[in-house]
């Protein structure tokens, strides 16, 4: 595929990622109520959402360009695109994080307990990236413009994020889910559900097109086979990414089907109902 096909798809399909959002805030500005809307879900698919901006923008700004993995060096549009798909996500959980907790009738203190709890991670994740990004603080003394080799604080939050708390982000994306389908009523868009759950899939078929991964020098100093080597890569540099997307289609579909399936279940009741009354009638109506 071209670059500049591959780059025109990849805006249309970051458009259509960010467009899906529209359903579910639009049904949360109107609706105005957040006791419907589990506060876990929306807060869990944030801290996830963050997670997978400090892993892309680590790699798109933080990471020196003589290390061409995830994204070019140097950069070009398309890494661009793909931390901007990033960016987007996160600010659109941030809109709906913000509404359901404004909206919602839990008391003040548990309000700036969450509230709390995100800012935390945020210290943890973004703020360090967002530092070292326009300073040199974590550079050696003396030193200006250093690699990402001598940011030893960088590295560290770099392994501690890829190796601990990606693996958690996604698994509490799962359980997520799983709070959002506890709900006595699953007030979401149905639309919006539809939407994410088909566009979301396809965002996450693409990432392995859409990163710069150089397979061909992968593997040539060890012993080891090429394909292992990529699997290895695919796992700490695509899964994030893709994982993520499949993760939360798979979920919103799950999400669609409970709400479908209850909307008809209450359809029949309500008809079965309507019969039990208005049976009595019928047969008066015939007797006279």
């Amino acid at each position: 595929m071209s670059q500049i096909l591959l780059t025109t798809f990849s805006i249309i399909v970051t458009f259509l990622v960010l467009a899906s959002f529209i359903p579910q805030i639009r049904h949360a500005w109107l609706r105005k109520e957040g006791g419907r809307v589990s506060l876990n879900y929306l807060q869990l698919n944030l801290i996830c959402s963050t997670e997978n901006l400090f892993l892309a923008f680590f790699f798109t700004v933080n990471a020196d360009e003589d290390v061409p993995i995830w994204a070019h060096a140097p950069r070009i549009a398309l890494d661009w695109v793909n931390l901007a798909q990033f960016v987007g996500i996160w600010i659109l959980f941030n809109f709906l994080f913000v509404l359901a907790v404004y909206y919602s009738s839990i008391s003040r203190a548990h309000k700036a307990k969450r509230i709390a709890l995100y800012v935390l991670f945020l210290i943890i994740s973004l703020v360090p990236l967002m530092i070292d990004a326009t300073t040199d603080l974590f550079c050696p003394s003396g030193k200006v413009d250093c690699s990402v080799t001598s940011r030893d604080p960088i590295e560290f939050f770099m392994a501690l994020h890829a190796n601990i708390l990606q693996p958690v982000t996604h698994a509490l994306m799962v359980l997520s889910f799983y709070e959002q389908a506890r709900q006595r009523t699953l007030d979401l868009s149905v639309t919006g559900l539809k939407l994410q759950s088909s566009i979301f899939f396809v965002s996450a078929m693409l990432w392995t097109f859409r990163l710069h991964i150089p397979w061909e020098l992968i593997g040539t100093e060890t012993p080891l086979t090429p394909f292992y080597i990529k699997c290895i890569i695919w796992l700490q540099y695509v899964k994030f990414s893709a994982g993520a997307d499949i993760i939360f289609a798979i979920g919103q579909c799950t999400l669609l089907r409970l709400i479908l399936r209850n909307s008809c279940f209450e359809a029949t009741h309500t008809a079965t109902e309507r019969q039990r009354l208005l049976g009595p009638q019928q047969e008066s109506i015939e007797n006279v």
